[in-house]
C-alpha cells in the first residue's frame, strides 16, 4: 500500500498486508485545514477506501485535541461500516480529547499508555454572528448530539463503574481529564504498562482553549516549529472570538 506523506492519516500496511496503521495526529476539522495533520472527513474516507482487501486489522493511533463534533460523528459512522470487514484497535499516543474521546469508542479495543490522557466534556460548537434564536437552536442540537451520540458511544465501552451519575459528572460542563489508570476504571481500556515518548499535539491552540490541561501535554510543544507573526495574530483572534461566542451561548442557555 502506498504511504501517503504529510497527511494526518499517513497510513501504512504491514509486510504481509494483513494489518494497517492509521495516524490521527491533528485536529478534527469540518472545513479549512490549518495543518497537513488536520483531519477532514474527505481525507478520512479516502484513507479507509485505500485499505487493501487483505487488511483485517486497522490500528488507529490517536493524538488529537478533538475538534468538529459533526465530523467526528461522520467518522464514527464510517468506522462502523468497516467493522464488519476488519478489527479496529485504537491506541492513545498522547491525548484523545473532546470529539476524539468518543471517536475512539468505535474501536473494538482501546489501548492507552500510562502517560496518556482522555478528556471528556460536553460537545461544543463555535457560533459566528449568531443571534439568540441561533444560539438556542445550536444548544438544542448539542443536547441531541450528547444524548444520541456521545453518551451511547461512551456507554458502549463503559465498565460497571460508568453509571449514569458518572456520565453526568464527566459531562458537567467542565473539561475532565482522565489519565490511563483513571480511564480504565470507567471504560473498557487496556493500559499498556509502559510510557509513550511524549509527542507534541499538532494543534496546541485548540488544546490551550481547554481547562486544566496536563502539563505533560504542553511541554513537548516547546520544540514545535515557530509560526509567523501574521498567522499567530489570526489564530489568536479566532480563539478570542470563539471564547466570546461560547460565553454568549452559555449566557443564553443559562
Amino acid at each position: 500500500m502506498k504511504n501517503q506523506q504529510n497527511k494526518f492519516w499517513d497510513i501504512k500496511a504491514s509486510a504481509d498486508e494483513k494489518s494497517a496503521d492509521l495516524f490521527i495526529y491533528g485536529a478534527i476539522v469540518s472545513g479549512y485545514k490549518w495543518r497537513d495533520e488536520d483531519v477532514t472527513l474527505t481525507d478520512f474516507q479516502q484513507a479507509l477506501d485505500d485499505l487493501l482487501p487483505s487488511v483485517k486489522t486497522l490500528n488507529m493511533y490517536v493524538n488529537s485535541p478533538g475538534g468538529s463534533v459533526f465530523t467526528a460523528i461522520a467518522m464514527m459512522n464510517q468506522l462502523e461500516r468497516k467493522k464488519s470487514q476488519l478489527t479496529i484497535n485504537a491506541y492513545v499516543d498522547g491525548v484523545a480529547a473532546s470529539a476524539a474521546s468518543f471517536l475512539i469508542m468505535k474501536a473494538d479495543k482501546i489501548f492507552m499508555y500510562e502517560n496518556t490522557f482522555l478528556m471528556i466534556h460536553k460537545p461544543m460548537i463555535t457560533l459566528w454572528s449568531a443571534n439568540a434564536v441561533d444560539c438556542r437552536e445550536q444548544a438544542d442540537w448539542l443536547d441531541k448530539t450528547e444524548s444520541r451520540t456521545c453518551i451511547p458511544a461512551y456507554k458502549s465501552k463503559g465498565t460497571e463503574l460508568l453509571t449514569d451519575e458518572k456520565i453526568n459528572e464527566l459531562l458537567d460542563g467542565k473539561d475532565n481529564w482522565l489519565d490511563a489508570e483513571e480511564a480504565s476504571k470507567y471504560f473498557d481500556i487496556v493500559v499498556v504498562e509502559e510510557e509513550k515518548d511524549a509527542v507534541a499535539c499538532a494543534d496546541v491552540e485548540l488544546l490551550n482553549q481547554y481547562q486544566n490541561v496536563p502539563k505533560q501535554l504542553l511541554e513537548p510543544v516547546q520544540s514545535a516549529p515557530v509560526m509567523s507573526a501574521e498567522e499567530k495574530a489570526l489564530r489568536e483572534k479566532i480563539i478570542a472570538d470563539s471564547k466570546a461566542n461560547l460565553t454568549y451561548l452559555n449566557t443564553i442557555i443559562n
